[in-house]
């Protein structure tokens, strides 16, 4: 057969050779070769992927078995007041936890199988089938389970919880952890999905445990030493199953306090020459804050102990995901960064017996501006107990025929309000006081706790219209818009309006009563002598609404005094909000245009003394006056020490109104017709409120229309009605004699009426407590009376 030409134009003969061809032999090297090389080229690939590529991984998980770790706890800062009195620390206390494979039944399990290992030896255990090993354990596990009961028992008992109780935290541990693992597993098989595709290799995943699988949950904090040492004891009987470890507690040295009060300087209706010995709690509770326990999810977000997504401990300073000491309130949480502390951490390598120590580090103390002594002696002031804090007959008056007169809340009936005392040239707060304090609130009911709000921070939350004690605020203000001569004089007639004598009058002009008494004319410092409503109408009436809120607006009202308490917290639906402090308010541009809009000639003038769609808190108020004080220059009222301050802004007030409105404070409590120079007792008999030697004083009373107040007359925490009350303001500086302004005060009393006869009395007292301790000069400190000595008790 002839051959055929191949694609190169030559012939082959159609017949096999021995170079055309590989033979069966060499096929199956070749096969062969290729195969192992197939092999060894996977091999190498699974090598690089282990070795390389996931060598991190299988290194932490190995790590995870042969290395121990133990967290050591941090202090907590402390905190202190200006004078470094300690008012929050820690103190040392034992916390009791319960490991997770002891909850989930998962000890018991493991004890029983090494147990039956141990009594039949491995090969007759590894011969037995699984439902045997499993019917086995099951019998045995009935032992470990009735010693974990014990253990559980305990906790109850120590607890002073029902059993109930402690099964629902253990389920919340189980479910908490549970969610975790899922979390942590499901972002492994996307990595492994991610990295190599069908090649992944998802079947160890299932075995991976997360953090809260592997460490012990707490159950019982602050136990004593007795309890203690009895779970210790059962860690040692039953290894796996209970830790008991050294930990703190937050303590509060001046919350509990025993005081001397004096009370021969007290309205004489409830003078006394005999002291009144005071024990009580809570003082300063709002302001320090709490700490809690519980972890939320925005405290993981933003700064986890554990990394969710690697398992890895990311920050020993970070949050555990069950339990933890968090700032909760008050400085605790606004200074949650400074105080809290770093964990240290004890490392032991189990292969090589050998262990490394990182030490922890303690938080950082945070200083207050205020002063515990001071704080204390004026929280004394609002207790019921002093008098103080109480409607009296004398407040309330007497008519021409000496029968008392009546108010919408009944003698006796308990006033709740707050304090605030800030140091002039500093803008600092020296005390800030609420009555009730959060202590008083944890004995009253829900209903009554609906009805008084305990939780509020008075001096900085609570806002209240200002009524009078705005006056002064007001006249610097038109006499630098130059509306108003200092030296100019407005004519009193008793009322506003000359085609109304019924609205807009004089707090002195009551023709209804038979009392057609008017002021005649008065200059700015007259007027605020005697608190002339019809010259503060003028005033608004000259200055507009809008150029009276924007002097208001500088004063402070409808801004944050930037007490450096205020935090932000997020709202359910993720916006976030500002709490600690209040701004106040101010009528905003479409409350004004509704003025105009509706012809309404009333609105407007209210302003101009404190009435009307306007609020402030007692800290604003306070700061004010210190504005007023400095000459016009704005400062943060600051109740944390450190940190950057905004610069102090000069308001440009010309100085002759500072004279003059100052003159007009020195006045109102030291002439004979201020408005808070006296109270009126039974009989007529007339009684300064402000003798006290060796201080130069200014003030200036306030009674402001209150909104109408749920009278809860027998206490049951239901209101029989609603009646119309006013707020009792009073605001005023200090010094000592001779010496220009020191210290500014603001004193509220809810629903209590008159300013001068009811916050009066309380903000002279304030004036004796300062000078008791000392900020007034060693003469005034000689002679001051009020809390003559104080003691206290810790209390965490």
């Amino acid at each position: 057969m002839a051959g055929t030409p191949n694609r190169l134009g030559n012939f082959n003969s159609g017949a096999p050779t021995r170079g055309s061809r590989l033979g069966v032999f060499e096929r199956r090297v070749l096969l062969l070769t290729v195969i192992a090389l197939c092999a060894l080229a996977a091999l190498s690939v699974q090598l690089l992927r282990l070795g390389v590529f996931e060598h991190a991984t299988h290194s932490k998980n190995v790590e995870r078995y042969l290395v121990q770790r133990r967290l050591l706890p941090a202090s907590r800062g402390r905190i202190l007041d200006r004078r470094g009195e300690v008012l929050a620390c820690d103190r040392a206390s034992w916390e009791v936890s319960l490991e997770y494979d002891a909850i989930t039944g998962r000890w018991a399990t493991d004890m029983a199988r090494r147990d039956l290992v141990g009594e039949m030896g491995r090969t007759a255990w590894l011969e037995m089938s699984p439902a045997e090993r499993t019917a086995a354990i099951l019998v045995r596990q009935e032992k470990f389970d009735a010693q974990f009961e014990t253990i559980e028992t305990a906790v109850v008992q120590a607890g002073g919880f029902d059993r109930a109780e402690l099964d629902a935290r253990l389920d919340a541990i189980i479910a908490r952890a549970a969610r975790e693992s899922k979390s942590r597993k499901q972002a492994l098989v996307e990595r492994e999905v991610r990295l190599y595709g069908d090649d992944a290799r998802l079947t160890d995943i299932d075995r991976e445990r997360v953090g809260a699988q592997l460490e012990a949950h707490v159950v019982l904090e602050d136990v004593s030493d007795e309890v203690a040492f009895n779970f210790q004891r059962l860690a040692e009987e039953m290894p796996g199953t209970v830790v008991v470890e050294p930990s703190t507690r937050r303590a509060h040295p001046w919350d509990e306090i025993r005081l001397q009060v004096s009370r021969d300087t007290f309205p004489t209706p409830i003078r006394s020459s005999k002291d009144l010995a005071l024990q009580f709690d809570g003082v300063a509770d709002h302001l320090l804050g709490s700490t809690r326990t519980q972890v939320f999810p925005e405290d993981l977000a933003k700064r986890p102990l554990v990394d969710p997504a690697t398992g890895e401990m990311r920050d020993l300073g970070g949050y555990r995901h069950d339990h933890d000491t968090i700032g909760a309130s008050g400085v605790e949480r606004r200074g949650e960064d400074i105080l809290r502390g770093i964990r240290g951490v004890v490392e032991r390598d189990i292969e090589h017996a050998q262990e490394t120590r990182i030490e922890p580090i303690n938080g950082r103390d945070v200083q207050l501006t205020i002063d515990i002594r001071l704080q204390s002696r004026l929280q004394a002031l609002l207790a019921p107990q002093t008098g103080l804090a109480k409607i009296a007959q004398y407040q309330r008056g007497f008519d021409p025929e000496g029968n008392p007169r009546s108010g919408p809340l009944p003698v006796g009936w308990e006033l709740d309000g707050a304090i605030v005392v800030i140091d002039v040239a500093s803008g600092e707060v020296l005390a800030a006081v609420s009555s009730p304090t959060l202590a008083d609130g944890t004995r009253m009911t829900p209903e009554r706790r609906a009805l008084e709000h305990p939780e509020i921070f008075r001096p900085l939350e609570a806002i209240y219209p200002p009524g009078s004690i705005l006056k002064p605020l007001v006249f610097c203000a038109a006499v630098a818009e130059g509306v108003v001569r200092v030296d100019e004089t407005v004519d009193c007639r008793g009322h506003f309006f000359e085609d109304s004598v019924d609205s807009v009058r004089c707090w002195i002009y009551r023709p209804k009563e038979g009392r057609s008494t008017t002021h005649g004319a008065l200059d700015g410092a007259g007027a605020l002598a005697r608190s002339c409503n019809i010259y503060f109408y003028t005033m608004a009436a000259r200055l507009g609404p809008d150029r009276l809120l924007h002097w208001l607006n500088a004063f402070g009202l409808g801004r944050s005094p930037e007490t450096g308490l205020a935090i932000t917290r997020s709202n359910s639906d993720g916006s976030t909000r500002s709490v600690g402090e209040s701004a106040g308010s101010l009528p905003d541009a479409q409350l004004l245009q509704s003025f105009r809009e509706k012809r309404d000639r009333v609105s407007p003038l209210l302003l101009g003394i404190g009435q009307g769609a306007m609020t402030w808190t007692p800290v604003q108020a306070a700061q004010s006056f210190a504005t007023l004080a400095r000459g016009g220059i704005v400062l943060p009222s600051r109740i944390i020490r450190g940190g950057e301050s905004p610069l102090p802004i000069d308001l440009q007030i010309p100085a002759a109104a500072i004279k003059a409105a100052l003159e007009g404070l020195r006045a109102s409590v030291n002439e004979s017709y201020g408005t808070g120079h006296h109270i009126t007792l039974e009989g007529g008999v007339r009684e300064e409120l402000f003798d006290i030697p060796d201080l130069a004083m200014w003030g200036k009373t306030g009674t402001a229309t209150a909104p109408k107040f749920a009278l809860d007359g027998d206490k049951d925490g239901v209101a029989e009605t609603n009646v119309q009350t006013d707020h009792a303001w009073f605001a005023g500086l200090v010094a000592p004699q001779g010496a220009a302004p020191q210290y500014a005060i603001a004193v509220i009393l809810e629903h209590g009426g008159s300013g001068g006869k009811v916050a009066g009395p309380v903000a002279a007292e304030v004036m004796r407590a300062l000078a008791a301790e000392g900020y007034l000069g060693a003469r005034a400190q000689a002679t001051a009376g009020g809390v003559v000595a104080d003691s206290r008790g810790a209390k965490p």
